[in-house]
């Protein structure tokens, strides 16, 4: 099931829902477990320049809309930007969605599986006759700050602390997961990015 390609179009269902995908992720969780795979992978990355990032951020709630303890501010970036160029060039990537994520201090994401919504639906608008299947997903959290004492990202079974700015790390599409900042006055700030890279002919 890990290694089967399927279809990304398959898992949405027409009243905007992703319940297949919700339950292939579950599925795929428990098998990710059994064999003992790591829940993400750490790599040195590069930073981008001062002034590439900064579009003007929103507050956008999490997993929970009407809880504002899970509101972070949030910049988007579509696959025909020069962020999301930067950051297709930087990661290997063929299509990209980016989010800049700045989590204030006292805030929490609950755990939760992505559906790649917007990606999928950007990518449908520009590639009508072009699908991507969940071997094609790529998931990159891209950090732009240093971690400070009480921040913290969950993946699965595991929890990352002590990053760097300029390191990231990738995680299954399936793989359910949750950050917190409990820092006294550090906002985390990060990128969140949805990619498609396709394989490359032998």
């Amino acid at each position: 099931m890990l290694d089967k390609n399927i279809s990304w179009k398959t898992l949405s269902e027409p009243d905007g829902t992703w319940l297949n995908l919700t339950k292939l992720a579950i599925a795929c969780q428990e098998l990710h477990k059994k064999k003992q795979l790591p829940d993400y992978t750490l790599f040195d990355s590069e930073m981008p320049g001062a002034d590439l990032f900064n579009a003007q951020a929103r507050l956008e709630s999490g997993v929970t809309p009407e809880d504002p303890t899970q509101q972070m501010l949030v910049s988007q970036y579509p696959n025909n930007t020069a962020e999301a160029q930067w950051v297709r060039r930087v990661h290997g990537l063929d299509y990209c969605h980016v989010k800049l994520n700045r989590q204030p201090t006292g805030r929490v994401v609950k755990n939760h599986f992505d559906h790649n919504g917007t990606m999928f639906t950007n990518h449908l608008r520009d590639h009508p006759q072009q699908d991507f299947g969940t071997q094609d997903v790529v998931k990159v959290i891209h950090f732009l700050t240093d971690w400070r004492v009480g921040q913290v990202f969950m993946f699965g079974r595991e929890a990352i602390t002590g990053w760097r700015a300029g390191e990231a790390l990738t995680f299954p599409w399936y793989m359910e997961h949750s950050t917190a900042n409990a820092s006294e006055a550090h906002e985390r700030e990060l990128l969140f990015i949805a990619g498609v890279r396709w394989p490359k002919p032998l």
